[in-house]
């Protein structure tokens, strides 16, 4: 209900005098200074100030008991606050007052429905929307709380003769009905929309059409043909989307819809609930694409009145989601036999696993369902993915055949949890076909990444293989996908490569699981589209519209703690959260630094030291933070306008990331002795070598160590995640484990891979991967570190991982900020130390006194910017010339 407020917030810059008689409050005798103060009161609380708001709106009806708006001001700050029964009463005594006043109605609606009074909110929200019928928020909660709230359905239509076809297959592609009459091929050029933006969880969609809007005119603009939803979203998605179809029928975008569903308890897909639930979610998927559904939104899901007949541009459907091979398996476990043939209306199929059959038996269900009730009919499949598909590969072995060869070379492996089973079991589109009924037909579809399983990356077949761009193991695959389904379309309906700093897979042509920048990105996603078509494939899907930062992935998903904050930060070393078209970038886009930047945005952050001017040394060290980084600068006057002189000097930057009592005290071999310890440590020797190291038992994952003579030992993450109070001791390179060792089913062992984490990237903000650069225009030495390498599992609450002994949940604690320091070594084989800041007391050592420590701001609501990424660029280029 936060668009309450921002309807509020735009009313203010009327100005106060404007807002008086929007508020209806009559003439009021107060001083000047109350009114200043409300004004200043609105827009500290703009600014996200809320205590400084506070403050002033309190002040202010100290003043003046009488004004309206600094009452309404105090509720509203109160309510950010939490303060809900004190804002209500507020709310409460203005709408007595001034039954005219919509914003008291507005405060009202939410104050009541924060405290679960359902009634009273439905209540005020009229009232409010009596007032204001514009009042977009009131409507929306009012749709939410009555499902027969405001708006006309669609009715289904009386009908005679066979179901409407709105697209069909005919061989290995789509076609699509033209106005005139006949049909024309319909090659898919889609985009996936995830659409949880930063600070929301995956089911908190926008609900405001204008951002809907905006986004379909931006997906528009790369010419792409097709967006694709994996659930239900708000209604205003669909009203957005076909307000656009309609004012634009030459860049019509169609629509691929889903029904979502979780796995089944125990492995049983036949459980009558679960089926009863999935069935009544596919109904509602049904409907709603023909205007005619409403209902109430509920945890996890959206709700509504759904009154957009968006049917006419709905391609077909792909249901169900990326079932794990484990579930299979164990719902498989329950049969002795394949079932016999099974005939649907619309769908048969033949010598079936079981969950063929059950996913036939959905689909058929939702094809029967569409055409009995609103008279269509349209291509439909389910999700795969490679871990299911129907190949079979000589270098993926199953977790039973790999502890045979293991137990062979006594190197038994020991982390019986890893996932393994990737090609144990397949799910093959060709045992179902389509009865004689069904003139749209059947296809099948795919989530292909270049990247995963290992098969991808190790099979011989696919290592030799060549599209016409060069080698490229993703093509074949696709090519033997594609030869597996002859006859029937392919859809790769996922596809891309992330832009993330973390590295969670290497693929043989660099083509990893993130470690790409967005250059590097923007090249890789064009050439996979390319290939996708080459391979006769009947089109790809790329995922997705936006980054989404609640997102995970296996590196480091037991290090973001709490894990309901995920969201509340961009982890940069997540591959996950970063395969947006749309970058969701941290922070205040008018504020955050950039490496080679503005230089006042480097000197705008918080001096923690400085040191008198001397030659070649640093004279101040700031400090700086946002959702995504820890940000340090250090200025150097006497190197202004200069390369810094890496051939006689080394840079090493101290950070104890949590108490100073505990970590490393001594460095470079005892020529640097702290009364603080250190957790990490920056090394910058050139612009060519330069890293991140930590003290190895603070590290999450097993070092570069495990892995002998290829073979990793089954060995990834190390317990305890601990501090210990050494003075003297290594700091090691960040490692961790990205390709673990595998075997073929004939034994051969294939090595593993780790990459290093910590290895920093020199350069500007041209390449976003870049983590330092020297500003030689301005003296500035600029870096930002991605908190999850210092291991911050949460900076909104400024929470690191530790832990003294480990118990069944990894351990963390709250720090109460960081200490910086940065000292100037002689380069060479006996290096010294010539500077430092802070500067070391008279007996050379690096009092604990002298480093201030610095807290960053901690925040629940997360601020962010969107920006266009240079994929979106690329994939414009490529699909515009297949027009």
């Amino acid at each position: 209900m936060t668009g309450m407020a921002t309807n509020l917030l735009q009313l203010r810059a009327l100005g106060a005098l404007a807002l008086a008689g929007l508020l209806q409050a009559g003439p009021v005798p107060c001083p000047k200074e109350a009114g200043e103060l409300v004004t200043a009161g609105w827009l500290a609380y703009r600014a996200d100030s809320i205590q400084v708001a506070l403050r002033r709106f309190a002040r202010a009806d100290s003043l003046c008991p009488e004004d309206l708006d600094a009452k309404i001001g105090l509720g509203y700050t109160l309510l950010r606050t939490g303060q809900v029964a004190v804002a209500d009463s507020l709310f409460l005594l203005v709408a007595r007052k001034a039954p005219g006043n919509g914003d008291a109605w507005d405060g009202l609606t939410l104050t009541r429905w924060r405290r679960g009074d359902t009634a009273g909110a439905r209540e005020a929200a009229r009232r409010a929307l009596d007032l204001h019928p514009d009042n977009a928020a009131a409507r929306r909660l009012l749709e939410q709380l009555d499902p027969t709230f405001g708006r006309a359905l669609h009715d289904p239509p009386s009908r005679s003769g066979p179901p409407r076809l709105g697209a069909r297959v005919n061989g290995d592609f789509f076609e699509i009905p033209v106005p005139a009459g006949g049909w024309r091929p319909f090659y898919v050029k889609g985009v996936n929309l995830g659409l949880a933006l930063p600070g929301k969880f995956p089911s908190e969609f926008p609900e405001d059409s204008a951002v809907y809007a905006r986004w379909l005119a931006q997906i528009a603009g790369t010419h792409a043909n097709l967006v694709r939803t994996y659930t239900i979203l708000p209604p205003e998605f669909y009203r957005a989307l076909r307000g656009w179809n309609v004012q634009h029928p030459e860049q019509a975008l169609w629509l691929l819809h889903g029904a979502w569903v979780e796995l089944p308890p125990d492995d049983d897909f036949d459980d009558r609930g679960y089926t009863d639930d999935f069935r009544r979610e596919i109904r509602r998927v049904v409907d709603l694409l023909h205007g005619g559904a409403r209902f109430a939104a509920r945890p996890g899901h959206s709700g509504g009145t759904y009154d957009a007949d968006v049917s006419p541009w709905v391609l077909g459907y792909i249901i169900g989601r990326e079932w794990e091979p484990f579930s299979v398996v164990g719902y498989e476990k329950r049969f002795r036999s394949r079932l016999d043939d099974q005939r649907g209306t619309y769908l048969t199929t033949t010598g079936a696993l079981h969950i063929e059959t059950w996913m036939a038996a959905q689909c058929d269900y939702l094809l029967t369902y569409e055409a009995d009730r609103w008279g269509w009919l349209r291509p439909i499949a389910y999700t795969n993915w490679p871990p299911l598909d129907p190949l079979s590969h000589v270098s993926e072995t199953s977790r039973a055949e790999e502890d045979k060869f293991r137990n062979r070379a006594a190197t038994p492996s020991s982390l019986a949890g890893r996932e393994y089973e990737n090609d144990v079991v397949g799910v093959d589109a060709l045992h179902t076909r389509p009865t004689a009924a069904n003139g749209a037909g059947w296809f099948a579809s795919y989530h292909v990444y270049p990247y995963y399983p290992d098969f991808m990356l190790y099979e011989p077949e696919y290592n030799l293989a060549s599209s016409r761009e060069g080698r490229s193991n993703y093509f074949g695959y696709l090519r033997r996908l594609k030869r597996h389904h002859a006859g029937m379309p392919l859809l790769i309906a996922e596809y891309g490569v992330p832009s993330s700093r973390g590295i969670a897979h290497v693929q043989a042509q660099g083509w990893n699981h993130g470690g790409l920048d967005e250059l590097a990105m923007a090249q890789v996603d064009a050439r996979l589209t390319r290939e996708i078509r080459e391979s006769g494939a009947a089109g790809g899907i790329v995922f997705a519209w936006i980054d989404e930062w609640f997102k995970k992935t296996w590196q480091v998903v037991d290090y973001e703690l709490p894990a309901e904050h995920d969201n509340r930060w961009l982890n940069v070393m997540d591959p996950e959260e970063h395969y947006g078209l749309l970058a969701m970038d941290a922070g205040d886009s008018a504020r955050v630094p950039s490496l080679g930047g503005d230089p006042a945005r480097w000197r705008a952050l918080t001096e923690v030291a400085t040191a008198p001017a001397a030659n070649g040394a640093p004279t101040s060290l700031r400090l700086g933070a946002d959702e995504a980084y820890l940000y340090v600068v250090a200025e150097f006057p006497s190197l202004k306008g200069h390369a810094f002189p890496w051939h006689a000097r080394d840079l090493l930057l101290a950070l104890d990331t949590y108490r100073p009592d505990l970590g490393r005290r001594v460095l470079l071999d005892g020529k640097l002795l702290s009364g603080t310890g250190f957790e990490f440590l920056g090394v910058l020797r050139d612009t060519a070598e330069a890293q991140l190291l930590g003290i190895p038992e603070y590290s999450p994952y097993e070092g570069g160590y495990i892995i002998k003579n290829g073979d990793d030992g089954a060995r990834f993450a190390r317990r305890p995640i601990t501090i210990d109070s050494t003075a003297d001791g290594p700091f090691d390179s960040l490692f961790v484990l990205a390709n673990r060792t595998r075997f073929t089913r004939e034994g051969t062992m294939i090595p593993a891979v780790g990459v290093n984490r910590g290895r920093l990237r020199y350069g500007s903000a041209a390449s976003s991967l870049s983590d330092w650069y020297w500003d030689r225009r301005q003296g500035l030495l600029e870096l930002r570190l991605p908190w999850a390498l210092l291991n911050v599992s949460d900076p909104s609450t400024r929470t690191v991982l530790f832990e003294r002994q480990p118990g069944p949940a990894i351990g963390t604690a709250t720090t109460d900020g960081f200490r910086v320091g940065l000292a100037v070594v002689s380069a060479g084989r006996r290096p010294g130390v010539l500077a430092t800041i802070p500067v070391r007391d008279q007996t050379g050592l690096w009092a604990r006194t002298s480093f201030r420590t610095w807290a960053w701001p901690t925040w629940d609501t997360p601020r962010w910017h969107a920006r266009v990424k240079p994929v979106y660029d690329s994939l414009s280029a490529i699909w515009g010339s297949w027009r």
